[in-house]
């Protein structure tokens, strides 16, 4: 038979051994109704069993008012993402039990998912990859290939993805060579003996799509191009998975890589999979009409990424997978961050039952909305301008938006200026009126934002408030001031930089690395105003350049004052390059912000619509990535519930007609809820409790304590947790944490002021709720046009 009945009074464990799931003779045998009621009834009791094994797994649950009750189909149960293997160590079994632990693949500072597994989990992983595989290839063992090193599993005990497929798959090669050496060279006279050996056998070929291609193709092609050798697989069978993303970065499509290996070789039959190490075993293999298969022991759901409800057939969204095998980890039910489409169920020209889909690929990371490409100064421009300085390689590695290497090495000699220089206002003045009439500009409202900071009587306004002239003192710029600024805000280092020149200074900022359309936009500008202010081209270079601490010594070694924006590990990375005796830093490390509410306040004074457009604009406008956006909502007074309905419901409906949320935003709001609710009693973070939402366009976290640790959890673009607050000096322990920045706040003033008055290590701005996000010469408890220049006493 194809599939095992199920007694709905008995479990799938009390219907099977203790040591094995029922393994079916037909992998692809059940129809719809057979391994829905089949995955239903094991896939619920996993989650039971994991909840009283998995302590972290528990809390999870509880977060998300897990209720069994309510799960009338395994599409029910709660699902998590994959990506929290990375974060967190789950496992259902104690240490003892763990006979093999394997890691997902990650580039160099990547953190990786590891997989712990006990002898019965490992047994039922491979039982099931032999089902499937032999499906598609019989059940007789061929001589195997294995295109890749011998040193990949050389550690029994700790497997990579790679490793642990190679380990799988050799299951069905009865003799095994390895076609590359260590150093990822082909093994030439090795192979033609293993392929002359077998010649009257079928052979099996396994590897990683990526490397198959890029050290076994690219391989065969020089060696029929430089020296007329061919290498026949025509009778060979090749299964390969993986490594699509880098392959598509090469534009090589699957049809372009079967069509290419066809060719070379003759290799026609070839099998795709589509698999992870968070769920070894349950691969789902492609067939003769290019499709990936669900099998018996698993299932994927395409989900909507929006509120992760279920795609119907046909539709885009995110892959989620099931399977029964896990039992050592919560690894049954996981939310991917690829994206596919189900294509069908039960009715493939192949014959198999069950699902078949198509992958797309990863989702994108999540990006402030428009792309652009890095600007890069001419490289004739770029040579000649290298060929009479020092440093060459270094300034090789830096791609100039404004300035060049040569303007740079000038710097220190540029003469400083005095704050406000009459030239410098100038400057920005008509830099402000470019900002605010380019068409381009104007669709961006942080660049609006700007544009209006730096108009005429703002500046004015600002020299009134913070340049204070006396008699006995002269106060001048320090000279070369070198700005890095945060990866995650796109407009923050023109705020950084125009500091530096309002101080008088020559400025050197470092632009993030993400391709931020604003950042192109505001250098363009900047560079049509300095051909009409000569006199300011020397004052400002705009530059981008990955993670180098070459070039980060070199210009720290440069400069006099240093601004270090981005966090407490970008500062510890910065300060392993050293700076002139005399320079001066400013820091600002990581930080969190808040909103307070007066229930009573909001629901007598305010409009809420108004109220809903200045959070949003706190909030979504920056993605909420801002140190200033808060991440917690606090509420008092006597109706919180009546505010809290009204303040939501209208900031939701405000952000579901301006906001457009990204696929990977919705994951990264669900890995947070995870890994909050996963964490350490030992961490003083609480319970965490997922409020009632429309969709996850707009997450609340409801908190029965308020602890600095809980912003190591920390959410964005729309995720807010929601605390309920007796009186405000309860909020002392929370902003009494010298990452405490910002306060926005709703409702009398005047009530703040026993909270601030007590002593607080904390809380740099206590502002309206709307204002957050206003810069100000006055940041993080830094008095910028003093900390930039130096006084010279004139007694």
């Amino acid at each position: 038979m194809g599939c095992i009945s199920v007694d709905k009074n008995l479990n799938i464990m009390e219907q099977t051994m203790k040591d094995e799931i029922a393994w079916l003779d037909e992998p692809y045998g059940c129809d719809k109704q057979q391994k829905r009621a089949l995955l239903t009834s094991r896939l619920k009791y996993l989650t039971n069993y994991h909840m009283e094994h998995c302590v972290e797994y528990k809390n999870i649950m509880d977060t998300f008012d897990y209720q069994e009750e309510q799960v009338n189909s395994y599409e029910d149960l709660p699902f998590l993402p994959v990506r929290i293997f990375k974060e967190r160590s789950l496992k259902s079994i104690s240490d003892d039990a763990v006979i093999k632990t394997m890691t997902s693949s990650g580039t160099t500072g990547q953190s990786v998912s590891k997989i712990y597994l006990d002898k019965m989990t490992a047994a039922n992983q491979q039982k099931a990859l032999v089902k499937i595989v032999s499906d598609f290839t019989g059940s007789s063992r061929m001589p195997m290939i294995i295109i890749d090193c011998p040193s990949v599993v050389k550690d029994r005990k700790m497997f990579s993805a790679r490793g642990a497929g190679i380990l799988g798959f050799s299951i069905f090669g009865s003799k095994r060579m390895y076609a590359l050496d260590d150093d990822m060279h082909l093994n030439l006279s090795e192979l033609k003996a293993f392929l002359e050996k077998y010649k009257d056998r079928k052979i099996l070929l396994f590897g990683f799509t990526f490397m198959i291609w890029k050290y076994f193709y690219q391989e065969l092609v020089r060696l029929k191009q430089e020296m007329g050798e061919q290498i026949n697989l025509s009778n060979a069978v090749l299964i390969h998975g993986g490594g699509w993303k880098k392959l598509a970065s090469e534009a090589v499509s699957a049809e372009e890589f079967q069509n290419r290996m066809k060719e070379i070789c003759g290799l026609s039959d070839i099998h795709d999979y589509y698999g992870m190490v968070e769920q070894t075993g349950c691969i789902y293999m492609q067939c003769a009409c290019g499709h990936l298969h669900a099998s018996n022991f698993s299932d994927v759901i395409i989900r909507n990424p929006l509120d992760f409800s279920i795609c119907p057939n046909g539709e885009k969204g995110l892959i989620q997978v099931v399977s029964v095998i896990p039992e050592s980890y919560p690894g049954h039910s996981l939310l991917t961050e690829d994206e596919g489409m189900i294509l069908g169920e039960d009715d493939c020209p192949c014959g198999r039952k069950g699902k078949y889909f198509k992958v797309f690929g990863r989702i994108k990371d999540a990006e402030i909305r428009g792309c652009s490409d890095t600007y890069a100064v001419d490289q004739s421009i770029r040579q000649k301008a290298l060929a009479d300085i020092q440093d060459i390689q270094t300034y090789q590695k830096i791609s100039f938006l404004v300035g060049n290497p040569a303007m740079i090495q000038k710097m220190t000699q540029v003469t400083p200026m005095q704050p406000f220089a009459a030239e410098v206002l100038a400057f920005l003045e008509d830099l402000s009126k470019e900002l605010m009439t380019d068409k381009k500009c104007r669709l961006y409202p942080d660049i609006v934002t700007l544009g209006f900071w730096l108009r005429k009587s703002s500046l004015h306004e600002l020299k009134k408030k913070y340049l204070i002239e006396d008699s006995e003192t002269i106060r001048i710029g320090k000279g070369m001031a070198f700005h890095i600024a945060p990866s995650n805000v796109p407009v923050n280092f023109a705020y950084s930089l125009f500091t530096g020149l309002l101080a008088g200074n020559a400025n050197v900022v470092r632009v993030p690395s993400k391709n931020f359309p604003q950042i192109d936009l505001i250098a363009e500008s900047v560079k049509r105003v300095l051909a009409r202010h000569e006199d300011m081209q020397s004052y400002i270079a705009l530059i981008r350049y990955e993670r180098n601490q070459d070039v980060n010594a070199l210009l720290s070694s440069m400069c006099d004052v240093r601004i270090v924006w981005g966090g407490d590990a970008t500062i510890a990375e910065l300060r392993k390059s050293r700076l002139p005796a005399r320079a001066t830093e400013i820091a600002f490390a990581d930080r969190y912000s808040l909103a307070v509410i007066d229930a009573d306040y909001y629901l007598s004074c305010m409009d809420a619509d108004r109220v809903a457009r200045d959070f949003y604009n706190d909030t979504y406008l920056s993605d909420q990535n801002a140190c200033t956006s808060p991440r917690v909502v606090v509420w008092y007074g006597e109706k919180k519930e009546d505010a809290k309905e009204r303040f939501w419901k209208a900031l939701y409906g405000l952000a579901k007609e301006k906001y457009h949320m990204q696929a990977v935003t919705s994951v990264d709001k669900l890995v947070t809820i995870c890994k909050a609710a996963s964490v350490d009693e030992t961490e003083n973070v609480g319970k965490i409790q997922v409020m009632p939402q429309e969709d996850y366009l707009l997450v609340r976290l409801k908190v029965d304590k308020l602890t600095p640790e809980l912003m190591r959890y920390r959410g964005n673009s729309g995720c807010f947790y929601e605390y309920d607050a007796t009186d405000l000096l309860s909020l002392r322990e929370f902003c009494n944490d010298t990452h405490c920045q910002t306060l926005g706040y709703i409702g009398n003033r005047e009530a703040w002021k026993p909270l601030l008055m007590s002593g607080l290590k904390g809380v740099d701005r206590v502002v309206t709720i709307g204002h957050t996000m206003d810069f100000d010469l006055v940041w993080d408890g830094y008095h910028l046009i003093n900390s930039m220049t130096r006084v010279i006493a004139v007694r």
